[in-house]
């Protein structure tokens, strides 16, 4: 069987200088992709050190400027303790409120008998 295509494929011209001197083309441009690959995850990981370290100092000094209502958000920071039971009372509402834990069945949920001479 013969057809009218008798060359497939095209024949190439060899590589200037060589084969070795494409050999060492491709070592050197291996070699510029692994400093730039390790330069480019140098910087990634500084940039992330940066920002890690930067969120850290900035959530702590500026919690310390919170308002006292934001007494919940200082104790999830670990700046103030945590209270003993869920609710509890302000000191200059303790001469006038009262507050009873109401007896369930389960932990899941917790209700609070609460009253005030106050208006």
């Amino acid at each position: 069987m013969t057809s009218g295509h008798e060359r497939l494929f095209e024949t190439l011209e060899p590589p200037a200088g060589g084969l070795e001197g494409l050999r060492s083309r491709l070592a050197r441009d291996t070699r510029r992709r692994r400093i730039r690959t390790r330069a480019l995850a140098g910087t990634a990981t500084l940039a992330v050190v940066a920002v890690a370290t930067w969120a850290t100092l900035a959530s702590r000094s500026g919690a310390d400027d919170l308002p006292p209502e934001f007494a919940l958000a200082r104790m999830h920071l670990g700046l103030m303790p945590l209270p003993s039971e869920p609710v509890t009372i302000p000191d200059e509402r303790r001469g006038d409120t009262a507050i009873h834990r109401v007896p369930l069945p389960t932990d899941d949920v917790i209700f609070y008998l609460v009253a005030t001479t106050r208006d």
